[in-house]
């Protein structure tokens, strides 16, 4: 039984993704787990083989959690030593491969006695149960997108049009195809198609690039002021609210542009200030400013006791005009998934265990309509998604990456923003404490980033969009198209 096929595919399928190593490798870094999985003989083999690959895979994606579980957050907030954060990374890793498991179960169907197997079926049962796979990555209490083989290729605008149309997936069902017939074509024509359809894909791919066309900053455009506010975890997560106070401070008596919106990042504080003094102040230099503000930080309802990773949208005149409650959760970090079995875990809690919002709230600004997400939203499309259909033109997350001491990190979650973008056709902002801030326009192109771990402001201007795409329409029937034709694939 060959063990190393599975690990190494998982391994340079990792190293695919963005900020590691080269994005080239996902044409071709699943096919030795394909290959081997479809060589497997018994039913533990197979179940083996997807853990080494799921494993290997996730592990390489997600390496920098190492350095934030087993020594950032243990500084900062002192409840864990670092060997427990370790230990909770490969814990962690474990958990992520779940949904994997469906490419083994399918493969049960798939690999019964009676079946014939040729090329064409191993390619579609293939490219659909992986497919399948993630897909299910966005469902449940340990939903997480990261390392989806679509994410490889968030530099690759013309590959990226397919988005509007089928959203991620589509992407990954392309990149499984070619993986696939990698794998099962004979051994002596491998490099041949290899390098004719990897060479043809990358021709289109720059093709349709260079046919896009240029974005029009028209009158309708909006003007906004971002500020990535730099401050380090350690004053954010003091007991003096005044310390976070003073880091942004100088800027606000410095800004003076006539933008609409100023956007500062999430958790701004780490505890609701409405009713202090800090707040009033807050208010006063709104007032001066000109402009509506979204800040974030938590929101506590003492009548039902809940807390809020929140959102606020201050009008001209200081006053909260609306508030928007995360509805995507981290686990352990922000809430205690299976409370139950979990409950050893709750040293994780930042602050507090939060309450998920309900509402996709939709932000006027001067006729225009736009919404914000906070933090790890941008890694569930049905958020950007959701907020466009309630009448979004474009679309705005605030982020508190100051956790990250690798910029792998803050290139993995700003790559989300482009998919986002393209996805529904919408300019995303992402505006973060330490970085990534910058701003993708409706086909991916990053226009602008500013320098990480740097105390600055800018001006975007935001064109407005009103159509919405096929995906943003139709996403929940691609949905069960895909697992409908993964099923159909297992069986026939």
């Amino acid at each position: 039984m060959n063990i190393l096929l599975p690990i190494i595919s998982g391994i340079l399928t990792g190293l695919a993704m963005p900020g590691n190593l080269f994005s080239f490798l996902i044409w071709f870094s699943v096919a030795p787990f394909l290959y081997s999985f479809s060589h497997s003989k018994r039913t533990l083999e197979r179940l083996l083989k997807v853990f080494l690959y799921s494993y290997s895979l996730m592990f390489t994606t997600l390496w920098w959690e190492i350095p934030v579980l087993s020594k950032n957050i243990p500084e900062v907030i002192n409840t864990f030593p670092g060997y427990i954060g370790f230990l909770s990374f490969l814990l962690m890793v474990l958990i992520l491969t779940l949904p994997y498991y469906i490419i083994w179960f399918l493969g049960e169907l798939y690999f019964r006695k009676s079946r014939v197997v040729n090329f064409k079926s191993q390619v579609f049962f293939s490219v659909f149960s992986y497919a399948a796979a993630e897909i299910l990555k966005e469902f449940g209490d340990f939903a997480f997108t990261g390392g989806n083989l679509s994410d490889a290729l968030y530099q690759h605008i013309g590959f990226l049009q397919v988005l509007p149309f089928t959203g991620t997936i589509g992407l990954t069902i392309l990149i499984l195809f070619v993986n696939s017939i990698i794998a099962f074509i004979p051994e002596r024509e491998r490099v041949k198609y290899a390098v004719i359809i990897i060479g043809s894909l990358y021709l289109v791919n720059f093709v349709i690039t260079e046919k896009l066309p240029l974005i029009n900053i028209n009158k309708n455009a909006v003007k906004v002021s971002v500020f990535q506010t730099n401050v380090p975890q350690e004053i954010k997560y003091s007991d003096n609210t005044w310390n976070s106070y003073v880091e942004i401070s100088n800027y606000l008596q410095e800004n003076n542009d006539k933008s609409d919106l100023l956007i500062l990042p999430e958790a701004v504080f780490i505890k609701d200030i409405r009713s202090s003094e800090i707040f009033r102040i807050i208010q006063e230099a709104v007032k001066i400013s000109n402009k509506n503000w979204i800040i974030g930080f938590p929101t506590v309802n003492s009548e039902k006791r809940e807390f809020y990773n929140s959102a606020l949208y201050l009008n001209k005149n200081g006053q909260i005009e609306e508030i928007y409650n995360k509805i995507r959760l981290m686990p352990f970090a922000e809430f205690l998934p299976y409370e139950n079995i979990f409950r050893v875990f709750s040293f994780f809690k930042l602050v507090n265990y939060y309450t998920p919002g309900n509402k996709y709230t939709v932000l006027n600004l001067k006729d225009n309509k736009f919404s914000v997400q906070i933090c790890f939203e941008t890694y569930f499309p049905e958020i950007s998604r959701n907020f466009v259909k309630n009448g979004a033109q474009f679309l705005v997350a605030i982020s508190n990456d100051g956790w990250f001491s690798q910029k792998t990190a803050l290139i993995q979650h700003f790559s989300k923003s482009v998919f986002r973008a393209v996805e529904n056709r919408r300019t995303f902002i992402q505006v973060s404490n330490t970085g990534i801030t910058g701003i993708v326009d409706k086909y991916g192109r990053i226009v602008e980033t500013l320098p990480t771990k740097t105390y600055i402001g800018q001006n975007f201007y935001v064109p407005i969009e009103s159509k919405e795409t096929f995906y943003t329409k139709y996403a929940d029937i691609i949905t069960v198209i895909i697992l409908i034709l993964a099923l159909t694939f297992s069986l026939i």
